[in-house]
């Protein structure tokens, strides 16, 4: 490792500005003066090596892991937040960038949190009180190994306090955790004991967390982590600058939100669409499931066009959903989530670090119920039953998730992916109407699991087949929920 830098942890603003801005643009092989690529040259992976170059190569920072803030700037404590951002998925995220994962924040130093008394004397809020945050754009669709970093350029930073409503909300989620331990440790007399039951942390905890969540990685110590959501929003004040709505009442917690949710439904359930539109002074000639987040979000008082439009709503990453019955109650479809990366599946090691375990542990979903009271019927059939907040517990997680986790990774490991085509009842091949054969890869369906896969489009000629794995092309597939899963979450 190069010498020539003259390390340091104290800083005024406008040296850390100078540094970054030549820094901003360059990519982070350009920028690594300390030579830590070639340090670690044959490595396939070195963690956190992107947040190592920005303090050690950029700002001449030397390396520490102590709990105290990273650096002093203009005399203030001062974390540094190095965080991976990329293109949004969907072309409905109303965001430039959205973080990759979520920001891990520091260790639950469990003997310290439990002997804690006062929430701006806590290690987690001298880590959050002043931060700056410096992002690279992760620009690639899959996992990449430390040579892949060296490409990543860096997009910009940002000096950031978190306003009063957003610290009394992380206060709260703080006091959540500690007085969840300290209860753990009333209750347990070893220290074995006492451990055995810190994995129920993420798990218990997982209903009542706002902007924050701890990542289950027993048996070592957990770690305070902001939602992935909650890091998106932070991120974007730098990169779009977009003005979110606010409420004119903000949830604190989610019984308070659970509660208007409740208040709302008395009022509106039994409700046509029709009378609804008219009431809340909604155009009704639109696509029944946009209308509905559009109901809904009156309802609550905003005059937004999509829920995350509310700030509300987007830093704790709740997801409106919209559940169509039948006109007997039972589920008219079935739910799509999200499109996901399935190859990168295959390069995670572990299913407590995936995609797929983060996005159903980390959001809640706002399911819109309502039913049609006859098929193809207008906005005047269609009848409000009421809203459902809705989060995945660890049983489900565990009992569902994973085995789809794990079943794609098979298939796509073990070579056993292949395209089937569909027959009908006589064994006769099934042709759509472009022509083509009805044919589907062999990915875990309903039939077997409340969460499948299953491709995202109604079109499957060549032209729409824009994915490829082990050398088969089809549409996109995306995580999707049985509606059978959908209605016991709904009577949960």
């Amino acid at each position: 490792m190069s010498k020539e830098i003259a390390y340091t942890r104290v800083f005024t603003r406008n040296q850390i500005e100078l540094l970054l801005t030549e820094a901003t643009g360059k990519t982070l092989e350009q920028v690594d003066k300390a030579g830590l690529f070639i340090h670690h040259q044959g490595r396939e992976k070195v963690k956190g090596i992107a947040g190592d170059i920005i303090e050690i190569s950029v700002l001449g920072c030397e390396k520490d892991s102590r709990q105290e803030p990273d650096i002093l700037v203009d005399g203030v404590k001062t974390e540094i937040k190095t965080t991976g951002l990329i293109k949004p998925k969907s072309n409905d995220s109303p965001y430039k960038f959205e973080c990759k994962e979520p920001v891990s924040i520091t260790a639950v130093s469990i003997p310290v949190i439990v002997n804690e008394k006062v929430f701006e004397d806590s290690n987690f809020w001298h880590k959050l009180a002043h931060m700056l945050w410096v992002y690279y754009w992760y620009k690639s669709p899959s996992t990449v190994t430390l040579e892949g970093y060296k490409d990543f350029p860096i997009l910009g930073f940002q000096f950031y306090e978190f306003n009063e409503n957003d610290r009394l909300l992380l206060k709260q989620d703080w006091l959540l955790v500690r007085n969840f331990l300290i209860v753990i440790h009333r209750d347990y007399r070893t220290q074995k004991e006492r451990e055995e039951q810190y994995p129920r942390l993420s798990h218990e905890l997982r209903g009542q967390l706002m902007l924050i969540d701890t990542a289950p990685k027993f048996p070592n110590s957990p770690r305070f982590r902001l939602k992935r959501s909650f890091a998106t929003v932070i991120a974007d004040q730098l990169f779009s600058k977009k003005k979110f709505e606010k409420l004119e009442t903000s949830f604190t917690r989610y019984s308070d939100f659970d509660s208007k949710c409740a208040e709302l439904t008395r009022k509106f359930a039994g409700n046509s669409f029709a009378q609804i539109a008219e009431e809340l002074h909604i155009d009704s000639n639109m696509n029944v499931k946009n209308f509905a987040e559009i109901a809904i979000i009156r309802m609550f008082g905003g005059q937004a066009s999509k829920l995350n439009d509310i700030e509300d709503f987007a830093k704790i990453g709740i997801i409106a959903k919209s559940v169509p019955l039948l006109a007997n109650g039972k589920g008219k479809e079935d739910m799509k989530l999200f499109l996901p990366n399935l190859v990168e599946w295959t390069d995670e090691m572990d299913f407590e670090d995936s995609e797929l375990r983060e996005f159903f542990s980390s959001h809640h979903f706002l399911f819109i119920v309502y039913h049609h009271v006859e098929k193809g019927g207008g906005v005047d059939t269609i009848v409000f039953d009421g809203f459902k907040r809705v989060y995945f517990d660890e049983n489900f997680i565990e009992g569902n998730v994973r085995p789809l986790w794990e079943d794609v990774r098979d298939l796509i490991t073990n070579k056993k992916l292949q395209i089937i085509r569909a027959v009908d009842k006589k064994g006769h091949l099934i042709i759509n109407k472009s022509g083509s054969y009805q044919e589907a890869p062999n990915f875990p369906k309903k039939a077997t699991h409340k969460v499948f896969i299953r491709g995202g489009s109604s079109l499957s000629d060549e032209k729409h087949k824009t994915l490829e794995i082990n050398g088969m092309k089809m549409i996109p597939q995306f995580v999707w929920l049985s509606r059978n899963a959908v209605q016991e979450l709904i009577k949960r």
